[in-house]
């Protein structure tokens, strides 16, 4: 019988994750890094001795060697190194396939565009508030592998997915999953819509349970319901399905007739924040998760950090750190749903890598909820053409001097929203370090 013998693509934290796997079950592994100088490579040595590890390019001979690739989501599937594996029929994989070969325990699997982190997150802590033992990980916290050997003490893992960790998935079989929502985002990467809907798609392979979007054809199975199909949505539910029920100016969480209860109870705040909601509480009911335990998350959950996170209200003003905006869906979704429950009007801070974006997406939102725009970051002129002539415009060379713009910008009762509808990377570490950045600066005025 010929050996296995594993390749490792990618030295960060997946990678590292990855290898840890591998070497706790003994499984021969050699480690790719298409960069030819990578930071950690030192602590990778110390943690992996004696584990051949090629920069820059693969030699041809390993291709003869491996039987199999392990590639971390991040690595794009057009690299030349894993295009010629294709060619020579090598499987590639990622660690979400790796944790799905060896888990027996329910799976609740969560994709979208937008709102990824905080649907998982809530399912998570509903199912934590009816006492079960939860792993919470894949495209959020810790990789999936690092909490593999203590599996046997999971009644449920809840996973945020990516579409890159979709793709190299195939034997995920959840008891429930999401598309939350479809909106344009690394088509830099899936090269065209119809094959980013395709990759979130994924997510219904095998599934018990689908939950879709009522208000986004897209999330809709598209091989046909195979599977229970429920669905959540802002308008009135039909029985079985999650909604939002009416009852003069009160507005409830409601799965048909029955409802859970008023929005105005909720910690978080904003319509985009009542379909995350209601997707989670789907979910969780599809897990077997009482309303109790529903409730009482809803009540006390405040909100991820850097996703429409409050930082302060200074002269009247509120400030929003919502720096988890990195695509024109997020950005919509958070300006439309701060929008509709403010009596003033939205000073909004975008700007940054557009990756291929359009930005007259942005027009009808701007139009209806944003006073005035500070524009920074590469793809800055980009979105100033979009939304040329519709409010006033002004471009800043830093966040910290985008904040000091934007204080002389709003009015009492309007909310400065840092929302960039773009990545980071182009002034940044990360979406984190902008938030970061951002609060500091706000905290300083």
């Amino acid at each position: 019988m010929t050996q296995t013998l594993h390749l490792v693509a990618g030295l960060g934290k997946t990678g590292h994750s990855i290898a840890g796997y591998l070497q706790r079950r003994s499984l021969p592994f050699m480690v790719f890094d298409t960069r030819k100088e990578v930071s950690g490579l030192n602590d990778f040595q110390q943690d992996f001795p004696g584990v051949d590890i090629f920069l820059g390019e693969l030699p041809d001979a390993i291709y003869q060697q491996i039987t199999e690739i392990i590639t971390s989501p991040g690595i794009s599937l057009d690299e030349p190194f894993l295009q010629k594996a294709r060619q020579q029929n090598i499987p590639i994989i990622g660690d979400i396939e790796c944790l799905a070969r060896e888990i027996k325990a329910p799976v609740i699997a969560i994709t979208g565009t937008n709102g990824k982190s905080t649907v998982t997150t809530l399912v998570g802590e509903m199912a934590k508030q009816a006492g079960f033992s939860v792993a919470v990980a894949g495209n959020i916290g810790q990789p999936v592998l690092d909490l593999l050997d203590d599996q046997n003490n999971y009644d449920l893992w809840v996973l945020e997915l990516s579409s890159f960790q979709l793709d190299l998935t195939q034997s995920l079989s959840p008891i429930a999953s999401t598309v939350l929502n479809i909106s344009p985002d690394h088509l830099d990467r899936h090269h065209s819509m119809a094959l980013y809907v395709q990759a979130k798609q994924r997510v219904y392979n095998q599934s018990r349970f689908a939950l879709c979007n009522r208000e986004d054809r897209s999330t809709y199975p598209q091989q046909g319901a195979l599977q229970a199909l429920g669905s959540f949505g802002l308008d009135e539910p039909e029985v079985g399905q999650w909604g939002i029920h009416t009852q003069g100016t009160q507005s409830w969480l409601a799965v048909g007739d029955d409802c859970l209860m008023a929005t105005a109870d909720m910690r978080l705040k904003g319509r985009h924040n009542w379909q995350n909601a209601l997707a989670a509480c789907a979910l969780a009911q599809a897990a077997g998760i009482n309303h109790h335990a529903m409730i009482t998350v809803l009540s006390t959950f405040a909100g991820l950090p850097h996703r429409s996170q409050w930082v302060r209200t200074l002269d009247g003003v509120d400030w929003i750190n919502d720096s988890k905006g990195t695509n024109i869906g997020a950005t919509v979704s958070a300006i439309t749903g701060i929008g509709r429950a403010m009596t003033g009007k939205i000073v909004l801070i975008a700007g940054g890598l557009g990756k291929g974006a359009d930005f007259n997406e942005l027009k009808e939102a701007t139009t209806q909820h944003v006073r005035s725009m500070v524009l920074i970051g590469t793809d800055a002129e980009k979105i100033a053409a979009a939304l040329h002539g519709l409010i006033p415009m002004q471009h800043a060379e830093s966040l910290e001097s985008a904040v000091e713009i934007a204080r002389t910008m709003a009015q009492k009762g309007d909310v400065v929203l840092l929302s960039p509808a773009c990545a980071s990377q182009d002034m940044f570490q990360d979406f984190n370090h902008r938030g970061e950045v951002f609060s500091a600066a706000v905290n300083r005025l």
